[in-house]
């Protein structure tokens, strides 16, 4: 397998996401994070900051490449010549819920998806939690990194 897709909302991209990122960097040729939209949600960033924010926290990763799409990622993955999905799971919540969208996008365009464990470091961190920090003034530094920092 040469070419894998990281997928989310980035709503704001986390330290759990760098480590998946940079783990996907050394086991695939090609990794593209893609900014997927889901219309029924809500976001605190707009996805052209959501877009620069991830940009500038892979720029220094080779062989990663920040794109968006406003459909359903199996067509996203069909379409350019992805051989896996790759995803975090920070929990079992985690762990079946993206065994279920596997499930959907084996029916969509017959890809896999590779489930990888969060570093126990990352566990606690989610998009939402950072959001919380953002909003209340809480430590940003443990959540996010450096980079989406001074995009803030």
């Amino acid at each position: 397998m040469k070419k894998a897709l990281i997928t989310g909302s980035f709503d704001p991209p986390t330290k759990g996401h760098l480590d998946l990122i940079k783990k996907c960097a050394k086991l695939f040729e090609e990794t593209v994070v893609l900014v997927s939209v889901n219309s029924g949600k809500t976001y605190m960033f707009p996805l052209e900051k959501r877009l620069e924010m991830l940009r500038a926290m892979c720029a220094g990763i080779s062989g990663i490449t920040v794109d968006h799409f406003d459909g359903l990622v199996g067509e996203y993955a069909g379409k350019n010549g992805i051989d896996v999905i790759v995803k975090g799971a920070r929990n079992g919540s985690d762990f079946e819920y993206e065994t279920m969208l596997d499930r959907v996008n084996k029916t969509v365009c017959s890809i896999n998806t590779i489930i990888i464990p969060s570093a126990p470091e990352y566990e606690h961190i989610s998009s939402t939690s950072a959001r919380e920090m953002i909003i209340h003034g809480g430590n940003k530094d443990a959540f996010l990194p450096e980079e989406v920092i001074r995009l803030i």
